[in-house]
Formats: C-alpha cells, sequence, structure tokens
C-alpha cells in the first residue's frame, strides 16, 4: 500500500496573477535602481565643484577691524553714558513701565487713542475713548487709586461721532511720582 499526502494546495490559477506581481515587481526594482544609479554620478559630478567652493570658504580670511575697542574702553564709555544720562534727566525705563501700569489700568471697552511722554518733566497727556463716559470715569478713578501718578487731570472732554457709532473721548494729564 502507498500512501500519498498532499499538505500544500495547488496554487492552479493564482500561479499566472502571482507570476504577473512579481515581475511587475522586479521591473519597478530595476527602474529604482536605474534612478539612484542616475543620481549617484550627478552627485559625484557635482562632488569637485562643492569640494572647491567649501575650501575656498575655510580659507576665507576674516578681516579684523583695527577701529575696535578694547574691553576697558567699552566698560569706560558705558559709565560716560550713564553719567550722560543722569545729567540730562532721562529716565530709561520709566516709559515702559508707564506702558504697563496704562494697560492694567483701562478698562474693557476704553483704548487709548494717543499719548504723549515727556520724560524730563514726568508728565504724561493721554486721549482716551470709549463707547460711554463711565468707562473712562472709571478708568480716570483708576489711575488715582493705582499710586503711580501724583496727579491725575482731566483736561478735556469730548464726543465723536463716526457714522452711527457715537464715542466719548477724554483727554487726561498724568504727572508720576517723583
Amino acid at each position: 500500500m502507498k500512501i500519498t499526502t498532499n499538505f500544500a494546495t495547488p496554487a492552479g490559477w493564482m500561479a499566472l496573477y502571482l507570476a504577473g506581481a512579481c515581475f511587475l515587481l522586479a521591473v519597478m526594482a530595476v527602474i529604482a535602481s536605474m534612478v539612484l544609479f542616475i543620481s549617484a554620478r550627478q552627485f559625484r559630478a557635482e562632488m569637485p565643484v562643492l569640494e572647491e567652493q567649501l575650501a575656498r570658504y575655510r580659507n576665507r580670511e576674516i578681516p579684523v577691524s583695527s577701529d575696535l575697542l578694547s574691553h576697558d574702553k567699552l566698560v569706560a564709555l558705558r559709565a560716560q553714558v550713564q553719567a550722560l544720562n543722569g545729567l540730562s534727566g532721562t529716565a530709561g525705563q520709566a516709559l515702559p513701565m508707564l506702558l504697563i501700569h496704562l494697560e492694567k489700568l483701562i478698562p474693557d471697552g476704553a483704548w487709548l487713542v494717543s499719548l504723549q511722554y515727556r520724560s524730563r518733566e514726568g508728565e504724561t497727556k493721554l486721549v482716551a475713548e470709549a463707547d460711554r463716559a463711565e468707562r473712562l470715569t472709571e478708568f480716570m478713578k483708576r489711575l488715582e487709586q493705582s499710586g503711580y501718578f501724583s496727579q491725575v487731570l482731566l483736561t478735556r472732554q469730548a464726543q465723536r461721532q463716526e457714522g452711527a457709532q457715537q464715542a466719548i473721548q477724554f483727554e487726561i494729564q498724568l504727572r508720576g511720582k517723583p
């Protein structure tokens, strides 16, 4: 008695599709190899030019300026500038600090239209605008209570109409605390 077994199912009609897929895969591999070979040749052809540019870049001399000041001279110059600023009465951080305070104090619905700042006198004149006068009076109240200003004066009040919208403007003069 002879026993025969077949554990694998015959491919049958699938063999043609498998052979076609393998052939397409081989063709795509050949095309990809050709593209890589051509691009490698192009890079190899560009390599001497790029190496020459790199050598020129590495060998270039950076001119050293002869008019540069030494560290000691820069420190002395900085001290002189600070002394001159102290004599002229300019306050370097006053305007940024003023803007920070105004940003915190201005209520929603009100905005600044203009700002004039005189650092020597410590005076600021600003024009604030809102759709309602209550917002501007709240702004003035906040300015007075902030403790940053020694004087808060309302110098002018005006109504402005642009189309159908009405706005109230306050011109406020501020004097910073010394």
